[in-house]
């Protein structure tokens, strides 16, 4: 019999299209007369100074608690997450996306919230939040969290732009490592 490993990318990509599969009637519900409508062009959807923040709907976070030495595998434990980042685009980019500076935010893990004190994104022209965001938060603890987070984006029903952000929140505190696999869906 094959052992087969599954990665926590894996696990969270699985969850974030199970979760996107149940949710999409939701979004596609949410409608505004004034949005804008045809293609999805980032450039005319945020141009430069527009605010905008990304608002979890749904969302999991994946750590590594231990280690099971009898499987050899991981043990990871899953928690409700979610995120709103606050960002003002800075500059239209010359391959057709935006270039953004991150306002603030925070994110929520299990009950604990990390507080969002900066960072900068792009969003391409093709779908996508490009390179992604990166930026730093503070921990319930006081400690400086690094996180990333990037994945696809696209405009729903004319004017709902929904971003499914994948990445990780993570610290290094007296050389522990502690991390979080993040998986976000997000509207903007």
């Amino acid at each position: 019999m094959q052992r087969v490993k599954v990665s926590l990318a894996v696990l969270a990509v699985i969850t974030t299209a199970l979760a996107l599969a149940f949710s999409t009637p939701t979004i596609l519900a949410q409608t505004s007369p004034t949005a804008p409508t045809g293609h999805y062009n980032p450039q005319t959807q945020f141009p430069v100074g527009t605010k905008f923040t990304f608002t979890s709907f749904n969302g999991v976070a994946g750590q590594t608690t231990g280690y099971n030495t009898t499987t050899e595998k991981p043990i990871i434990t899953g928690y409700y997450a979610s995120a709103t980042i606050t960002v003002q685009v800075d500059k239209l980019t010359n391959d057709g996306g935006i270039h953004w500076n991150v306002l603030g935010g925070s994110f929520t893990i299990n009950g604990q919230t990390y507080t969002i004190t900066g960072g900068d994104g792009h969003m391409g022209p093709f779908d996508r939040v490009a390179s992604g965001m990166d930026g730093t938060a503070t921990g319930p603890d006081g400690a400086t969290y690094h996180w990333h987070l990037a994945g696809p984006t696209g405009i729903y029903n004319g004017n709902i732009v929904i971003v499914s952000l994948n990445g990780r929140l993570a610290t290094v505190q007296n050389g522990a490592t502690t991390a979080y696999g993040l998986s976000l869906l997000c509207t903007a």
